[in-house]
């Protein structure tokens, strides 16, 4: 259930809001309460906060709207009250003038990755319209001492890559929206079901692909804070992954936590979010168990990895290594937690002339050639992954989606122009490690 809170302001407005349904559309704060000067509106809106829609990719502001897609439940939210609106959903029409109307679908059809329906639903007046969309899904963790990720109450594997978000031909963006929809539908199609997108923060009408095509995230916090590379990266790797704290000041920690919740609810309503990592691999890290229940407090309806890779703590939901110069290992014993393997492979191959820098490259392991390569994520996933589930393993993350600049460790080139491996061989293990996870979740 989701709800869209539509706020009319008469008809001295003039800019019409539209799009095909599903068009995605930012939110943007705004602190100060705003005045009109037309008598049938209200010159005052006492909310915490008022959001402006305006269309992601003209950038057009939309005044006649202003809609929170906030922390409500299951209705539809509309003023000022003796308006006449109208709201098409499911294909059913309901016209009221309150302030609200609760809508609820006959018979649920909930949201999958081999299924990612979409409500589109439009709310109308007079004079304009709004058009945009919801799922119904839920995440849970299985108990029991190798627990299961749930999606709507059956377990799923997800299996995932690193995806930094970075691109040849716009670096922090792709030059146009294809380019998350060439990443996204290339890595469903590859068989992976899953992107860890990595310390990045992306517009929405990424989620909005995700949420289209089936595609879970998981998705990272901006991490903020010193790095050091002795401390945070060498000695975690070779053994110090626990009992380190470190401390921020009072301006950091604020300016972090303020992040991350506003990060919750920007993206909310998305149901593709399924799990968020707060700090990764020591980044930052301080504070740990204040913000994990300040983030499970903000939302508590996704899985929440307080630290991935390292350093461990207790307060979180998951047990979450990172691995990529040893075996892939797990203890006999369950932890009693979400089991993700959230980062490992990372293997390299430079692909000529589709190599970022011909000087410097990247990667834990290289390889000469596609079938090399192809051979050794095969062996990987068949003597380590596949065997992992066993133990209760239940999503992965590979390293990584594509080249990025030195790092040559991408499943494709940084261009995209290439797929590095056979797609035929990595789907055919991927069926062998779903199929694994579907008998031991029996």
């Amino acid at each position: 259930r989701m709800v869209i809170v539509v706020w009319y302001y008469g008809d001295n407005t003039q800019t019409y809001i539209h799009g095909d349904p599903g068009v995605i559309f930012e939110l943007c704060e705004q602190d100060a309460p705003i005045c009109y000067s037309d008598e049938n509106t209200p010159s005052r809106l006492s909310r915490d906060y008022i959001s402006h829609v305006r269309q992601l990719i003209s950038g057009q502001l939309g005044p006649p709207y202003h809609y929170d897609l906030g922390k409500y439940d299951g209705f539809i939210e509309a003023g000022c009250e003796g308006f006449e609106k109208t709201v098409l959903c499911d294909g059913k029409e309901y016209t009221f003038t309150e302030n609200s109307i609760r809508i609820e679908p006959d018979e649920a059809h909930l949201w999958s990755v081999d299924d990612p329906y979409l409500y589109d639903f439009t709310v109308k007046t007079e004079n304009d319209e709004v058009r945009s969309y919801f799922a119904l899904r839920k995440v849970e963790v299985s108990g029991g001492e190798y627990p299961k990720l749930l999606l709507n109450g059956k377990p799923v594997f997800a299996n995932g890559l690193l995806d930094q978000g970075y691109y040849s031909d716009g670096i922090y963006l792709p030059a146009t929206p294809d380019g998350f929809e060439y990443d996204i539908l290339k890595m469903k199609e590859l068989g992976f079901n899953m992107l860890r997108k990595h310390i990045k923060i992306e517009p929405e009408i990424f989620y909005y692909m995700c949420d289209k095509y089936g595609m879970l995230v998981f998705q990272d916090m901006v991490n903020s804070g010193k790095y050091n590379f002795i401390r945070d990266t060498a000695l975690p790797t070779v053994f110090m992954k626990k009992g380190v704290i470190k401390h921020a000041n009072k301006k950091t920690k604020q300016n972090f936590k303020s992040s991350m919740l506003k990060t919750i609810e920007h993206l909310h309503n998305h149901p593709c979010i399924v799990y968020y990592t707060i700090f990764n691999e020591g980044w930052g890290q301080h504070s740990t168990k204040e913000m994990y229940f300040e983030a499970k407090r903000a939302d508590n309806t996704r899985i929440w990895d307080s630290a991935s890779g390292w350093f461990i703590t207790k307060y979180t939901d998951v047990e979450s290594p990172h691995v990529y110069f040893k075996p892939v290992k797990f203890k006999k014993k369950g932890s009693g937690k979400l089991r993700i393997l959230s980062e490992f492979g990372g293997y390299s191959y430079p692909m000529e002339g589709h190599v970022f820098n011909t000087q410097n490259n990247y990667g834990y392991k290289t390889f000469q050639s596609s079938e090399e390569l192809t051979k050794a994520l095969v062996r990987l996933y068949t003597e380590e992954i596949i065997p992992a589930v066993k133990l209760g393993l239940s999503g992965t993350v590979l390293t990584q989606v594509s080249d990025v600049e030195d790092e040559t460790n991408g499943i494709v080139t940084y261009d995209r122009q290439c797929v590095k491996v056979n797609e035929n061989e990595l789907r055919c293990v991927f069926d062998k490690l779903y199929a694994e996870f579907d008998k031991q979740s029996k």
